[in-house]
């Protein structure tokens, strides 16, 4: 009578081979490193798995699906006529900085899954990953031009393969990063860069007081101000100009 499985030791199975997989690495982890740490024998991990190979295959078929759930964009919160600019921003931030929370979480194993290589078993898992992001993306990109947020003369899979590309060469960046970096700093930067890209000139006005602060200074200008006023307003901008390079550095040794 054949063996059956058990489950309770196919998790333990998966969470030691996961552990041997990120301490020795794909090549050099052994099937007895495995079932040493899980506490079974040799037969065990194999009435589960038909080789190493299959049991990382499966470590990152769960991995991804984990991944998908924490990549699914939070509520599109222009549902509502009330929500504004700033909260849909703010959403979109804290989103960014979960999911690249989760990558610097499980790093070790993202680092292997993208050096798999092409030739791996489970390649064409991470790039169907990639395509199904990319997909989700341009959604983004099309919802956002429909509701005026972004700009309409846009090519949403350009924008979708630029965001993806982005965030793709980030983690990338994250997982190589010998300590903790600035997470939040980064999703930041990247939202700045894009967001002021993108948004539509009366959308940007809101999100971007500098913008609106700016206007009435343009209007006086055009109407023909003395030319006194216009050398205070340049002066003025110099001096600002200067106060932002000073903040930016602070920043920067404080980073």
């Amino acid at each position: 009578m054949p063996r059956l499985a058990d489950r309770r030791a196919r998790i333990e199975l998966l969470r030691a081979a996961e552990a041997a997989f990120t301490e020795r690495g794909l090549a050099a982890a052994r099937v007895e490193d495995i079932t040493e740490r899980a506490g079974v024998s040799k037969g065990a991990f194999y009435l589960h798995f038909q080789s190493k190979d299959d049991c990382f295959k499966q470590i990152v078929e769960t991995f991804i699906a984990r991944l998908a759930g924490c990549v699914e964009p939070p509520p599109i919160v222009f549902e509502s006529e009330r929500a504004s600019i700033n909260e849909y921003l703010k959403r979109v931030l804290a989103h960014d900085i979960e999911v690249l929370e989760f990558c610097w979480q499980n790093r070790a194993l993202l680092k292997m899954m993208l050096a798999g290589g092409g030739g791996a078993p489970y390649a064409y898992l991470i790039d169907e990953f990639a395509q199904r992001i990319g997909r989700q993306v341009e959604g983004r990109v099309r919802y956002a031009m429909d509701v005026g947020l972004y700009r309409r003369d846009l090519e949403p899979s350009v924008i979708a393969a630029l965001i993806s590309g982005a965030f793709d060469r980030l983690v990338r960046m994250l997982i190589d990063a010998p300590s903790r970096p600035d997470i939040a700093g980064w999703c930041a930067q990247v939202l700045q860069l894009f967001t002021h890209g993108l948004l539509a000139p009366e959308v940007r006005a809101v999100a971007d007081p500098s913008v609106t602060e700016a206007s009435p200074r343009s209007a006086r200008q055009a109407a023909g101000a003395a030319p006194a006023a216009s050398a205070t307003g340049e002066r003025a901008v110099a001096s600002s100009a200067r106060a932002g390079g000073e903040r930016r550095r602070s920043r920067a040794k404080a980073t």
